[in-house]
């Protein structure tokens, strides 16, 4: 030790590194409080788990609805789905009282008419679009959600559009296009019907994309049931008008197994209820791009869904589609991410996690 410090600047027993000696480098200087895991990134990790166990959830959504279709016309599915989970929201919100009215007219006119834009008009594309494709195409076309995101926060809130973000959208959209043209499960290409189903799919994600960016504001009044609950409400008001025009849904759900009805519980409680109000607990503390970086993750769990489930086949062209669809999205949202220990609060009401939990920029 006298070799590295001069005798005058020996540290004491007491204090090893004294005010007065010769600073370290910082590479090599280690405060245990760093790496003590504070309440703040506990609950941060809770909201990644949640996030995680989200696109689990959706995943799983994919080839239970594909299977629902094997017996059941789109509109039954929408029901199901949609009907249900507005009937738990209600008799949740109804739970609360006038602690779940909305604080002005407005406000709950907008959250109906955002339910109507990315509930109904997203399950609608999803549902009647997944009858005419694979499940695992359909869960590859989902992924484009955060180019997406992208999109709409550019223009809507004035997010910059960089080189790299155009770059991976325009990587994405190759992919999109290997999906297309090479996605199905036979050597010969898409055929018209599947080509119309992927181009309906693919209005889920973007109308998906319109609702996220546009609710995140109301987070800040709201609890993040609550608007889920609205929302749910909204969606399943507008998607009534489809119920009514396909008509005998009561008749066909008489006939519904025991499974079928298990796997609309699922769809209902869990792909809705359970995962939206995980999804706009996360939306509070992250921003729409952290949190849209999930859907990335719905794919895996769809794919894999539908090949234990379903018996669906995994193509080359599949594969090579879908990595870079991924590729082009990851690349559309990476970037170098603020530090943390500057958070910017996205409003002046309570936190939903105290001490500093919310994460930063995109």
């Amino acid at each position: 030790m006298s070799r590295c410090w001069p005798e005058s600047r020996q540290p004491s027993a007491t204090n090893r590194f004294p005010s007065n000696s010769y600073p370290l480098p910082s590479a090599v200087v280690f405060q245990r409080k760093d790496r003590a895991i504070t309440p703040a990134r506990r609950n941060l990790l809770i909201v990644h788990l949640s996030l995680l166990l989200v696109a689990a959830i959706w995943g799983g959504t994919i080839p239970a609805i594909k299977y629902l279709l094997r017996t059941l016309e789109p509109a039954d599915v929408l029901f199901l789905r949609v009907g249900g989970a507005a009937l738990i929201f209600a008799g949740i919100l109804s739970l609360q009282g006038r602690r779940a009215l909305p604080k002005s007219r407005r406000d709950g006119i907008e959250l109906l008419l955002f339910g109507v834009l990315g509930i109904a008009l997203m399950n609608l594309a999803m549902i009647n679009g997944q009858d005419m494709i694979p499940a695992a195409l359909a869960s590859l076309i989902v992924t484009s959600n955060p180019v997406f995101t992208a999109l709409v926060s550019r223009f809507l809130t004035g997010e910059p559009l960089t080189r790299r973000k155009i770059g991976g959208i325009a990587l994405a959209f190759a992919g999109f296009l290997i999906v297309l043209f090479y996605g199905s499960g036979s050597d010969a290409q898409l055929d018209a019907d599947q080509v119309k189903g992927i181009l309906i799919v693919a209005i889920a994600p973007f109308s998906w994309a319109f609702y996220t960016v546009l609710t995140r504001p109301y987070l800040n009044r709201y609890d993040a049931t609550n608007v889920a609950g609205y929302t749910a409400i909204g969606g399943f008001i507008g998607a009534l008008p489809a119920l009514l025009l396909v008509g005998g849904t009561a008749d066909r759900l008489r006939d519904v197994t025991a499974t079928g009805w298990a796997l609309g519980f699922y769809l209902s409680a869990f792909g809705f209820v359970v995962a939206y109000v995980l999804w706009y607990r996360a939306l509070r503390v992250l921003t729409a791009s952290q949190t849209a970086v999930y859907i990335y993750l719905v794919p895996v769990f769809g794919i894999l869904c539908a090949w234990l489930f379903l018996d669906e086949q995994i193509t080359g062209y599949l594969l090579l589609g879908g990595a870079t669809i991924l590729a082009g999205v990851v690349l559309t949202n990476s970037g170098r991410a603020a530090p943390v220990s500057t958070p910017e609060p996205i409003s002046s009401t309570p936190p939903l996690f105290p001490d500093g939990a919310r994460a930063q920029g995109d």
